[in-house]
């Protein structure tokens, strides 16, 4: 698993237990109704920034994980359309084919059917042509 801490992007939390004792003896102050010093604020501001960084480092560690996992599954759902797919297709192809067998069968029995009726219609001509020529 990587973690933007990885990355050294997490600020080091030696740091920010250092500023721990500055903190607790700017909070006696502010609570005794004392003012706070330009220096009380920059220790303030940088203790308060480096918890807000921890905290994003800590949601983006957990992002950077979902979106991992997002691939993993993606990964794997990838892999069973491509297996579905195949399969689909096999099956689509394998219908078509018999599809193709039974047309050809079609126009064999068509063709086969046109000379009967071409047969029987030159029949019924000639029958024709001999009543015809009786009648005369």
């Amino acid at each position: 698993m990587i973690t933007n801490s990885d990355y050294g992007t997490k600020m080091d939390d030696v740091i920010l237990e250092s500023l721990k004792p500055q903190v607790e003896e700017i909070k006696k102050k502010l609570a005794g109704g004392g003012g706070l010093s330009h220096e009380d604020i920059i220790t303030l501001t940088i203790y308060t920034q480096g918890n807000h960084v921890n905290h994003i480092d800590m949601r983006m560690d957990s992002l950077c994980n979902d979106f991992s996992a997002l691939r993993v599954d993606f990964a794997g759902l990838e892999s069973r359309m491509e297996s579905k797919f195949a399969g689909l297709e096999g099956s689509v192809n394998s219908r078509i084919s018999g599809l193709e067998t039974k047309i050809e069968k079609v126009r064999a029995e068509f063709a086969k059917q046109t000379a009967t009726i071409g047969g029987i219609c030159a029949a019924a001509v000639a029958i024709a042509t001999v009543i015809s020529n009786i009648l005369k």
